[in-house]
């Protein structure tokens, strides 16, 4: 155990030096640059914003595969402790090797985030201290002990009772979510501030950190960080195919990139329903910001989302279709494809038209504001149901693919696939329905019954045919073993490809919601008055989140090879 010891040790001693480095940077700068008159500095050339912008989502994307990852780390550790099942074993140990790793860089990044807000934005920083200044402390504190667990289950792996090592990763895991839910309560803040008066002075701080934005914020992050994790993982997994040089390895990593995108369309699937609570509750807070956001100066950014998510989906569906080839009996189901991918389509269609198009003043005079067809479905009534349908189809072939080399065996096979038709075909009936119903209602309805409903129903449908497959193929007679492995390198490439697109899909994100506040810090508390205080145009903010997907792969090529070099040095070093 001297090692285990020593080990956690120099992971505690290289977080505990990177924050104390940063604290030495801050401190000097402060004591040698002028003081900032306006409550404002530039950094040079980049400007304040861009680099802010830069190191932040850097920083948060680090932050959420260190997140997320370990969330379904232990989950597999554990069923494959249950289940005597040594591969699932190995793929958390080879997750555990890349989330304790990426700490270092995460660690890095946030210091270098921590000198650079008080020293460019230092009035704005003293006020969020000023409110909200005991959460840092405890910021800090889960932080150490997020390190000090993360360390110990790394370092413990194989030489403590199971049991036992995965209680460590539960609490590693208990105290990464208490973690998240800190910055949550900034953003929060600074997006639905509460607890203030008119003037921006204290009240109360308990409601300064529990606003309209902070649980669906935080409940939104935690998801996104597991999916983003789970896909880093397959891109991982998919590197490691691709570069393999023995059937065994192929075969190994074609297993790790199918359960890795399985976890991360499995959470994909809830992102929706959070987001629109987030929605709700931004709404609910300021109409205004509301409007901002879906219907204003960021329309045109959501069919750019739409646009990203769409292609996600064709990515995964597409790795589903092409693994039917390594599933004895997975031919049987070709001809299916063709209409998953008119449906995956069709949805993909409808999501990403918008409402409005920007037209000449003759072609406004012909069709009016609104396209007479186009403009029907550019509304959330159409995107609501477009969306639920392509999940849905998503989710068919999955299950496609995996009961594809099986056979039912009980006597009710033929209710039982006669059953998941009606359920199939009435679920996407009832959704659209209430889609074309939603049009002839309040948007106070849609938005808080109509719209509820479809997700419910759109969960239920899941859960009832992935509780009706499992039953009907109990004991069901398998054709053949999967041909792991045996994958053309295209269907690899699909899972990089999803990777990326998320990545950039995150800056997006971040960069509506950051927006919302428009010249903010604090929403309708302290203004941006520094020369940044307008909101850039889209080319432009497309350009910086292009700038640090490409710099974050950068890190994550450096992170890949740093975990092979690790396995060549034979664990022992990194």
């Amino acid at each position: 155990m001297g090692k285990v010891y020593l080990g956690v040790l120099k992971g505690l001693l290289k977080i505990t030096l990177i924050l104390l480095a940063g604290f030495g940077v801050l401190y000097l700068l402060k004591n040698i640059l002028p003081p900032a008159e306006d409550g404002y500095r530039q950094f040079p050339v980049l400007g304040s914003r861009v680099w802010v912008w830069v190191v932040a989502q850097l920083h948060l994307n680090f932050a959420a595969f260190v997140l997320g990852v370990p969330i379904f780390t232990v989950a597999m550790e554990f069923i494959g402790w249950r289940k005597k099942d040594e591969r699932l074993d190995r793929i958390a140990h080879d997750f555990a090797k890349l989330f304790t790793l990426a700490y270092t860089l995460t660690a890095v990044l946030g210091a270098v985030l921590m000198v650079s807000l008080p020293i460019l934005y230092p009035k704005f920083i003293d006020y969020l201290v000023k409110i909200l200044g005991p959460t840092w402390w405890v910021y800090i504190g889960l932080m150490y002990l997020e390190v000090l667990f993360c360390y110990l289950y790394f370092y413990t792996w194989g030489k403590i009772g199971k049991g036992t090592h995965i209680l460590l990763g539960v609490l590693l895991n208990v105290f990464g979510t208490l973690l998240l839910l800190v910055p949550n309560a900034w953003i929060g803040f600074m997006t639905t501030p509460g607890g203030v008066t008119e003037t921006g002075e204290l009240v109360n701080r308990w409601e300064a950190i529990n606003t309209y934005m902070w649980i669906p914020l935080f409940l939104h992050r935690l998801v996104a960080n597991v999916v983003f994790g789970a896909g880093l993982g397959a891109a991982y997994a998919a590197y490691r195919f691709i570069t393999a040089k023995t059937p065994e390895e192929r075969a190994y990593y074609d297993w790790m990139g199918y359960i890795s995108s399985l976890i991360a369309i499995g959470f994909l699937v809830i992102l929706p329903p959070i987001g629109y609570l987030l929605g709700v509750e931004i709404y609910a807070f300021n109409e205004q910001m509301g409007i901002q956001l879906m219907g204003g100066f960021y329309a045109w950014l959501w069919v750019m989302q739409a646009i990203l998510i769409g292609a996600i989906l064709l990515f995964v569906n597409y790795y589903l279709w092409v693994s039917l080839n390594k599933m004895p009996g997975g031919e049987r189901y070709f001809k299916y494809v063709k209409f998953l991918f008119v449906i995956v389509i069709l949805g993909y269609a409808v999501w990403l038209t918008p409402h409005s198009v920007a037209l000449s003043l003759e072609e406004a005079r012909r069709i009016g504001a609104y396209h007479p067809f186009l403009g029907k479905l550019g509304v959330m009534a159409a995107k609501n149901t477009a969306v639920t349908i392509s999940f849905l189809a998503t989710f068919l072939s999955y299950e496609i693919f995996r009961l594809s080399n099986k056979e039912p065996t009980v006597s009710w096979a033929g209710i039982g696939k006669a059953l998941r038709v009606i359920i199939m075909v009435g679920s996407s009936l009832a959704l659209i329905g209430l889609g074309v119903y939603s049009y002839m209602v309040p948007a106070v309805v849609r938005v808080k019954v109509l719209s509820p409903i479809q997700f419910g129903i759109f969960f239920a449908t899941l859960i009832v045919l992935y509780i009706l497959d499992t039953l009907m193929y109990r004991n069901a007679k398998v054709i053949g073993e999967p041909r792991w492995g045996q994958m053309p390198e295209r269907s690899q490439y699909a899972l990089i490809a999803m990777m990326v697109t998320f990545t950039w899909l995150m800056g997006l994100m971040g960069y509506i919601r950051s927006g919302g506040r428009q010249y903010w810090h604090v929403y309708g508390i302290m203004k941006d008055t520094s020369p940044d205080a307008y909101l850039p145009t889209h080319g432009f903010a497309c350009l910086v989140i292009s700038a640090v997907t490409l710099i974050f792969f950068a890190l994550i090529a450096s992170l890949f090879w740093s975990v092979m070099r690790y396995e060549r040095l034979g664990g022992e070093r990194a």
